[in-house]
């Protein structure tokens, strides 16, 4: 130890002590504007149904016509996400067949083909990849059909009916059924990373209905028709627009 004379000593400095760190917040407070992910998705679907199979008259010396023309396709679907690329939710659907124009369907007339279907399905839904804007998927599902039939006919010009001597158009099948459904398609989710929680995306595949009957009516049995049958497969495309929350 040195001793300094007092009379020496100008002045005494002393060091600031340094500043402590800033404390981390705690891991509750910094996850906390994360929110929990996404996990329940709902989409609405607008686009069009194809028919690709056919009915027959060959009972009465008939041809064949298309089961229904180009129709419109609405659509509503909600889906659970259990990991990044599976989900399992439900399908609820309406198609509509447009009218056919067929003069072969009936002897001597000019016939058309129309309908309906609702269809109700379970779904699972598979992403190939787990990032990217653009999500590429599967998906298959299988459920029940209510489905309608209406066959249309008027005689050609020149002819008429036997029994009545007039050209007025008849229904000659009017008749729903039940059948089991299922699906098969493709499709790619758009804005995954541009549009937050809402998506746009492209859809296409088939759907095909078990093989139904549907009964003639009255003015179809006079004819000597008992009905028509068949299974029904249906091609769709479909643009959707979807929500997550």
């Amino acid at each position: 130890m040195r001793r300094v004379d007092a009379a020496l000593v100008r002045g005494i400095e002393y060091e600031a002590p340094a500043a402590p760190a800033p404390a981390a917040p705690p891991a509750s407070a910094a996850s906390s504007t994360s929110g929990p992910p996404d996990k329940n998705v709902f989409s609405l679907a607008f686009g069009l149904g194809a028919p690709l199979d056919d009915v027959g008259f060959g009972a009465v010396g008939g041809g064949t016509a298309n089961d229904g023309d180009i129709g419109p396709l609405l659509g509503a679907r909600w889906l659970r996400e259990l990991d990044g690329k599976l989900a399992l939710g439900a399908d609820l659907e309406y198609f509509h067949r447009g009218a056919t124009n067929s003069p072969g369907l009936l002897p001597l007339a000019n016939s058309s083909v129309s309908g309906d279907n609702f269809l109700f399905m379970g779904v699972a839904r598979w992403y190939l990849t787990e990032r990217g804007n653009a999500r590429p998927y599967v998906l298959g599902g299988a459920g029940v059909s209510r489905s309608w039939t209406r066959v249309d006919s008027a005689p050609r010009p020149g002819f008429a009916w036997t029994d009545t001597n007039t050209d007025e158009a008849r229904r000659l099948i009017d008749d729903g059924a039940w059948a089991l459904a299922g699906t098969a398609r493709a499709g790619v989710d758009f804005g995954w990373e541009l549009m937050g929680p809402a998506l746009f995306g492209l859809e296409a595949g088939y759907t095909w209905l078990q093989r139904r009957r549907f009964e003639a009516t009255p003015a179809g049995r006079d004819l000597g028709l008992t009905g028509v049958d068949g299974a029904l497969r249906v091609f769709t495309f479909a643009a959707r627009w979807s929500w997550r929350w």
